[in-house]
């Protein structure tokens, strides 16, 4: 039986790229990330009678479908299909049935799923399907922030940015320890760049998939998994690997920048085999003097909107 997996990675990590080339192979079928859709549903089911009965899981699916985000699936766009790919009680089968419905209307077999939400629902993601893989990507997390800069999502400043990176990549690798080899995937970004066809091979090897050709031509098919009014985000997602996108911060950050983010996740990225300076764990800069002159700066105009804004 094919367990579903789950590609997880902290934002502007690749999780796209990886989620295209699986989807181009003949088999799989990943739609547009859900964004944490599943989990506020799930803080809700006492709408939905706690899924006691059938009728509860419909009532379910027929608000599903109005979802924003399950309508830019493109598919399924009928409660019948959804409904005959249901199988069991509960909120895992309803999850399980919207992606079923999703891959059999591509002609394919297994479905995935990519949320970079997930990085702290991996228990929740466990306990919903206890048999599923996780695959995690890691981008050096000088680049994943830097690439979130100036984004209308995710951090901007560099500094946070440096910190969840650390805690998120940390805890899941964690995870993947206890998960074993057989339930977690680990590659990064840059070596997936360097050698997409042997990282492929390698991941569906542990999807226990046959590899495909036709995943090194995502760029090809990118109209076909990502809607237009999305592609704004991903603009050079229709072309081949791109190098000039591994270790852009050699070039963007000076000493000051690197030295503060090491600072805060120096430990993470040597784990993982990243470049480091030795003697970034201790001392400042004027731009991390800055960045904590501009919190401070933050947290008395808080204080003082709140003092103000008080009745009498």
């Amino acid at each position: 039986m094919f367990e579903p997996f789950f590609i997880v990675g902290f934002q502007r990590s690749g999780t796209t790229l990886l989620r295209l080339m699986l989807y181009n192979h003949p088999e799989v079928a990943i739609p547009l990330d859900p964004v944490g859709l599943w989990s506020r549903y799930a803080a809700r089911l006492s709408e939905y009678g706690g899924l006691g009965t059938r009728t509860d899981q419909l009532a379910l699916i027929r608000d599903l479908l109005d979802e924003e985000r399950i309508r830019l699936w493109g598919t399924p766009a009928r409660i019948e299909e959804v409904e005959a790919e249901l199988s069991g009680d509960g909120f895992a089968p309803v999850i399980a049935a919207f992606y079923q419905s999703y891959t059999a209307a591509r002609g394919k077999r297994y479905w995935g799923d990519k949320d970079p939400g997930n990085m702290t629902k991996i228990d929740t993601l466990n306990a919903w399907f206890p048999g599923c893989r996780i695959v995690h990507i890691i981008r050096d997390g000088r680049d994943a922030c830097l690439s979130q800069l100036g984004q209308d999502f995710g951090f901007d400043e560099l500094y946070p940015c440096a910190e969840a990176w650390c805690e998120e990549v940390g805890w899941v690798r964690q995870i993947g320890s206890i998960l074993g080899s057989a339930r977690y995937h680990e590659l990064r970004y840059e070596d997936l760049i360097e050698a997409p066809e042997r990282k492929l091979r390698l991941l569906c090897d542990f999807l226990e998939l046959e590899f495909d050709p036709a995943m090194l031509a995502y760029y090809e098919n990118v109209d076909q998994s990502i809607p237009g009014s999305k592609r704004h985000i991903w603009p050079m997602i229709d072309r081949p690997p791109v190098p000039d996108n591994v270790y852009r911060w050699k070039r963007e950050f000076g000493r000051g920048l690197r030295t503060g983010f090491e600072k805060r996740a120096g430990s993470v990225l040597a784990e993982l085999g990243y470049e480091t300076d030795p003697g970034a764990a201790s001392g400042a800069d004027l731009q991390e003097l800055l960045y904590f002159a501009r919190r401070a700066g933050r947290t008395v105009s808080r204080r003082l909107r709140d003092r103000f804004s008080r009745p009498g």
